[in-house]
């Protein structure tokens, strides 16, 4: 099962040991975030920096472009496009984008940390179009990005081509 909708960090910290006790050798961070970047490497061919489990280190760090790479090749996965939240409806989402082109029609997942904020997911386009993005914003206070990231992710569902 994922947990992308209620974006639960104790999950996710404790998934990324048991990657490790399963696939590496040893149930530890280090060992299961060593399982991840082999994964990611050979099945998505990205090279992110992977330190936990639950994304809350400062020192883990990916591109947009490696973002939109993964949500590109995973956008046929119905299990992983259906744990996302629902913009204007569920999760993280739920009180975002609500009486916008956005909701309803985008999906995503929410990354937060006090001077970073990252919302990534896919919209289904005015043009009939699924659109992938990845908007990942270092240095900058959650209360400020949330409202840029909102009116970004409205332009990606408002594209008519």
């Amino acid at each position: 099962k994922l947990e992308n909708t209620p974006s639960d960090n104790f999950f996710a910290e404790t998934f990324i040991k048991d990657l490790g006790a399963r696939f590496g050798g040893g149930g530890t961070t280090a060992r299961g975030a060593a399982v991840a970047r082999a994964e990611l490497a050979s099945e998505f061919g990205i090279h992110p920096r992977v330190v936990d489990g639950s994304g809350l280190s400062s020192t883990d760090s990916t591109s947009p472009l490696q973002v939109v790479d993964v949500l590109t090749k995973m956008a046929s996965n119905s299990v992983f496009t259906g744990s996302l939240a629902i913009a204007g409806e569920t999760g993280t989402l739920a009180m975002e984008l609500n009486g916008t082109d956005a909701q309803g029609k985008c999906r995503g997942k929410t990354g937060t940390l006090h001077n970073a904020s990252d919302l990534v997911g896919y919209c289904d386009a005015r043009d009939g179009h699924t659109l992938a993005f990845a908007f990942l914003m270092n240095k900058i206070n959650p209360i400020y990005a949330h409202p840029i990231q909102d009116r970004m992710v409205e332009a990606v569902a408002g594209y008519d081509g």
